[in-house]
């Protein structure tokens, strides 16, 4: 079992799990309780695509914290003009990393402030990450929005080789996916920061939130 990343999840239960359908549509309602606490428009999710929804995902929870340990070191090297990402040694876990730990405490980046496990990324400018409320839960408690999500990865795709076309599209997946298969360098931080690109691209394209389960 691991991180299941799914877009359009309403479009999906109403024709599905009807019961689901409903739970969702309860948390979709609370968030924008929350937006509209925060002065910011309710987002409307979509129960009806032009195409099926997004399901991605499926590697270990704790792959994200490898990203995460990434784009900390990136971000702390962004002005260094020659900086080239080494590769951690596989003894090292991410958690703990000094680094990490410093951008983890701003709890400013949607990448990092966010659940492992569950949480939303919805198709709105928000001015921060936004917290649920006793009044109004919602799973994961933060909420992140899919624009600073997809700003926020797009800062990683030189140093991990990800190329990106006009569209956000990535355009050399055979060769990233020949890296992920045969495990090669930073091959976990590649996988998962792709697989939250095409995620952001859908969600925003789509007007649909990006849920984590």
């Amino acid at each position: 079992m691991g991180l299941g990343i799914t877009s359009g999840i309403l479009a999906d239960f109403i024709e599905n799990e009807p019961e689901g359908y409903e739970a969702y549509k309860t948390i979709f309602d609370n968030i924008n309780v929350i937006l509209e606490k925060n002065n910011l428009e309710p987002h409307q999710e979509p129960d009806v695509l032009d195409q099926a929804p997004l399901f991605s995902g499926g590697f270990p929870y704790d792959f994200l914290h490898h990203l995460r340990r990434f784009a900390a070191h990136a971000w702390e090297n962004e002005y260094e003009e020659n900086w080239v990402p080494t590769p951690f040694s596989p003894e090292e876990e991410p958690q703990g990393d000094e680094i990490l730990e410093e951008h983890y405490s701003y709890m400013s980046s949607h990448l990092l402030t966010h659940s492992d496990t569950e949480g939303f990324y919805i198709p709105v400018q928000l001015p921060e990450v936004l917290f649920d409320t006793d009044e109004a839960p919602v799973p994961g408690a933060m909420i992140g929005s899919s624009y600073d999500l997809l700003k926020e990865l797009k800062t990683l795709t030189k140093p991990l080789g990800i190329i990106l076309n006009e569209q956000d599209s990535i355009s050399n997946l055979p060769e990233l996916n020949k890296r992920i298969h045969d495990k090669g360098d930073l091959w976990v931080e590649t996988l998962v920061c792709a697989t939250l690109l095409d995620a952001a691209k859908f969600s925003i394209t789509n007007k649909t939130a990006i849920v984590f389960n």
